[in-house]
């Protein structure tokens, strides 16, 4: 006797496994711990908004000697809106992480996460914002602060 599968469950496999290859894990799981010995290399004031963006010492060293930012790196944006503090996001880089994402929407090994002003995250997902953005950055891996890190000075 041949059983025939229910169309609904025939639908529930096709689509899992159609999505199976899209779900994204989001590397960015902790604050870094290390913020307080981050410096701020960046200021992007806008009005009552804007970033500040940090890095430790020794990444901006890294950049500075034209070197390619390691796996492990982590920078640090705080975002203020009105002028207060709002949230925080967290630009991690890892081995192979890049391969985790497909091509299109690939920035290099690079994972984004939110957390609030307690410094837990915000989200869970990748921050597909952030990911989209920062595709068209490629060029200088894919940071928007690499010309700032390449100018600061202590």
């Amino acid at each position: 006797m041949t059983r025939v599968m229910p169309l609904s469950a025939a639908l529930f496999f096709v689509v899992a496994l159609a999505t199976a290859g899209i779900a994204q894990t989001n590397r960015v799981t902790t604050f870094p711990a290390d913020f307080d010995q981050m410096v701020m290399y960046g200021d992007y004031r806008r009005g009552s908004g804007g970033e500040l963006a940090y890095a430790l010492p020794e990444t901006l060293a890294t950049a500075k000697s034209g070197q390619p930012l390691p796996p492990g790196t982590r920078l640090v944006l705080e975002i203020y809106n009105s002028g207060s503090l709002t949230d925080y996001f967290v630009m991690e880089k890892g081995e192979g992480w890049g391969l985790e994402v497909s091509e299109e929407l690939r920035t290099g090994d690079w994972h984004f996460q939110q957390f609030d002003t307690g410094r837990q995250v915000r989200r869970t997902a990748m921050a597909e914002r952030c990911e989209s953005c920062h595709q068209g950055a490629a060029s200088k891996d894919f940071m928007f602060t690499y010309d700032r890190m390449l100018s600061f000075v202590p």
